[in-house]
């Protein structure tokens, strides 16, 4: 939507990587694990849930938090002062107020369609056009478990035969 609203220029995408890691390794009493930003400087890690790695700590794609200087998901939840619910992906953040604007991806295609016209090269393209909401609503409730959420569920699984289903 972002590509091809024409908003590339004022909306800019930072990717995470591609692993977890402990979002807070010097306290050694949280053990909890999530996305982290780049970090060009850093060495070799590996998943700190015990699958995969080692990888490095930066790919060509991957970049640190260009905002808040955060380095996991969960830090820019709690600069912000989100700390009520999951430290999720995507987020779409407002760079002037420094929060976080909306972190599902549903909402954040809808908003990408018609909130930033103002902004976008090709303002008229509507992608959601009123005559195919019926069968869009019906696109979306395979998208998010069977693609969407399908990546959290490889992610989470615990053998072959789990990721497989």
């Amino acid at each position: 939507t972002r590509a091809i609203k024409g908003l590339e220029d004022v909306i800019s995408v930072t990717v995470v990587m591609p692993e977890w890691q402990r979002t807070k390794p010097e306290d050694p009493s949280d053990s909890h694990c999530g996305w982290v930003f780049a970090d060009p400087e850093g060495g070799t890690r590996v998943n700190s849930i015990g699958l995969g790695g080692p990888f490095p700590s930066s790919y060509p794609s991957n970049h640190p938090d260009p905002h808040l200087g955060a380095k996991s998901v969960r830090e820019l939840y709690e600069k912000v002062g989100d700390t009520f619910g999951k430290y999720t992906v995507p987020i779409l953040f407002d760079k002037q107020t420094k929060t976080i604007v909306s972190n599902e991806y549903a909402e954040i295609i809808q908003m990408l369609n018609s909130e930033f016209n103002h902004l976008a090269k090709y303002p008229n393209l509507d992608l959601a056009p009123k005559d195919l909401e019926d069968a869009m609503a019906e696109v979306d409730k395979w998208v998010y478990p069977d693609i969407n959420n399908g990546v959290y569920r490889c992610g989470f699984a615990k053998s072959q035969k789990a990721y497989d289903k």
